[in-house]
């Protein structure tokens, strides 16, 4: 089983760049030009919503109720879909936020709003993937059978693959 709960943890190794990502941006704030920094953040908002989100919804489609099946409880998958609930709130919000930098430039009340805003998101991925790999597979590791963590790896895969289709 060690194998396959692995790859459902690897899944998440894709996204880790985005936290440097996210800290780059931040860096930059009050640094780089503002055609630069709505450039990077618009970026920022696009590899969240058509990679990290589609995986987050097909992680609730498909890994969250097998915790629950193999828990009894609903207390694990409810507080991963709370993260992922923010996590997608926060990208909402950062899209809103590039929208105002479009309309009205880059200030130093700007500035500081995407600075926290960026902060906050930062802070929720990192948060939410160190619970996940805590919590959900750690559990699903020691639950699952060979044959069935592969599927559920296979499962999630299309998942994701299927919301990200509908969003483009």
């Amino acid at each position: 089983m060690a194998e396959q709960a692995e790859g459902l943890a690897d899944k998440h190794v894709e996204f880790v760049p985005l936290i440097a990502a996210i800290e780059k941006i931040e860096e930059s704030v009050g640094e780089s030009k503002p055609a630069s920094l709505r450039l990077s953040t618009i970026g920022l908002h696009e590899s969240l919503a058509h990679g990290l989100i589609p995986h987050a919804v097909g992680e609730g489609r498909t890994v969250f109720p097998v915790l629950r099946r193999v828990t009894g409880s609903e207390e694990v998958a409810s507080e991963m879909n709370r993260e992922h609930r923010e996590i997608a709130r926060l990208t909402d919000e950062l899209e809103r936020t590039y929208e105002q930098l479009v309309r009205s430039g880059m200030n130093a009340g700007e500035e500081r709003r995407l600075t926290e805003l960026l902060g906050k998101l930062r802070g929720a991925i990192r948060q939410h993937f160190a619970a996940e790999e805590e919590a959900c597979f750690r559990i699903l590791k020691a639950e699952l059978e060979p044959d069935e963590a592969e599927e559920l790896c296979l499962a999630l895969d299309r998942a994701a693959a299927e919301v990200r289709a509908a969003y483009e």
